[in-house]
């Protein structure tokens, strides 16, 4: 491990903060007087922004909960008109006629831009849900994104500090340091000035060959893989596109059937073949659990490659992460190949996955780098 340099130091504020804090109480207390509008107790009313999956829930949940639900929006078409609770989804321009002084909620993972809006709207009181859930995990069962959030903080800082000497380049300092930022105090303005919105298009990290050999771990219905394909200007050879579910990979068969290059596999990628149970019923977001109502294929890429050669390898897998990594551990150590790995299902991930790696090959070198304002699209590039 690497010493840390004069320059690291001057990128750890909030790192040095969370260190001081001696348990999950205490920083429990320091968001409440932080936040003493969003103490989930004292929340009479609200205004929700999302009506996805989250949305509904934190609907549910007020109405369990006794919470005034005074207005509920989101810009998506196929979502407004639609009836969550009491509330008829309208768009977020709608709030302009409402009390700016309601709290609002935004129930979605992806919350800069809409905080950023509010506030221009004249709203004083807005946060994430995921406040909500940390602060007060009984009263707001967390999705899995922040389940443990804050004990992984305060149990975990030297792993952290481990991890800030370990990355190579300051970027990643920067970035690492606003991601525990935004963990700590929910406040995503920490990353505005570190976002990069090209999701897995790095600047002036990812360098390609005209034979690249790419698997995608979370393929969905192909939108990554249009993007490797946009970045390579077509010339490759080979793409291995994993999606597990049924209909999604019919959808992703489809968008490729007449490009021989790329095969869609229909299967989760994990430390070996088999199948496993997956839970996407809401309540903890998209999960492998025992207890899921749905089955799905998985394979272990070894499995699939053998002695095949890859270059990158992208893995967005619902925490399946570190055992896909593992299933991967031969290719990994044979070839050498570029690495995207997400870093947020999990909130130890973040630490966790890293230390996997090095474990395979030590001699990857590490960059993290944030794509979008919230808690996800955290993103460990591991490169040669």
């Amino acid at each position: 491990m690497k010493a840390t340099t004069e320059s690291s130091l001057t990128q750890k504020k909030w790192l040095n903060r969370i260190r001081r804090f001696g348990s999950v109480e205490e920083v429990r207390a320091w968001l409440a007087e932080r936040y003493p509008e969003w103490v989930p107790e004292r929340l009479k009313r609200m205004i929700i922004v999302g009506a996805a999956e989250e949305g509904v829930r934190l609907s549910d949940i007020c109405a369990e909960q006794g919470i005034a639900v005074v207005a509920h929006v989101d810009d998506h078409p196929k979502k407004q008109g639609l009836r969550v609770g009491d509330q008829i989804i309208t768009p977020l321009a709608s709030l302009a006629a409402v009390d700016p002084e309601i709290p609002v909620v935004v129930a979605s993972h992806r919350v800069l831009k809409v905080i950023e809006r509010l506030s221009d709207m004249g709203f004083r009181q807005v946060a994430p849900f995921g406040l909500l859930e940390v602060l007060n995990p009984e009263m707001f069962p967390p999705h899995m994104f922040y389940a443990g959030l804050l004990e992984d903080l305060v149990e975990h800082g030297e792993q952290y500090e481990e991890l800030m000497a370990r990355v190579a380049d300051e970027m990643s300092q920067m970035v690492l340091d606003a991601v525990l930022g935004y963990r700590l105090t929910f406040d995503p303005r920490i990353l505005a000035p570190i976002v990069e919105w090209d999701l897995y298009g790095p600047k002036n990290l990812l360098q390609y060959g005209d034979d690249e050999v790419y698997v995608d771990g979370g393929a969905f219905d192909g939108d990554s893989v249009r993007l490797f394909i946009d970045r390579v200007h077509g010339k490759f050879s080979r793409v291995l596109a994993f999606e597990p579910d049924q209909e999604t990979y019919r959808r992703l068969a489809e968008n490729f059937s007449q490009m021989p290059k790329v095969e869609p596999i229909n299967a989760g990628l994990h430390r070996r073949k088999g199948i496993l149970r997956f839970d996407n019923a809401g309540t903890r977001g998209s999960i492998i659990t025992e207890t899921g109502q749905i089955t799905i294929p998985v394979v272990g890429l070894d499995e699939i490659l053998g002695e095949d050669r890859v270059t990158f390898i992208k893995m967005n897998i619902e925490g399946a992460e570190q055992q896909a990594i593992r299933g991967a551990e031969h290719a990994i150590k044979k070839w050498g190949p570029k690495l995207g790995i997400s870093l947020y299902h999990n909130p130890a991930d973040l630490w966790t996955l890293p230390l996997e790696i090095s474990r395979i090959r030590p001699d990857y070198k590490f960059y993290i780098r944030q794509h979008d304002g919230g808690i996800i699209e955290t993103v460990l590039y591991a490169l040669m």
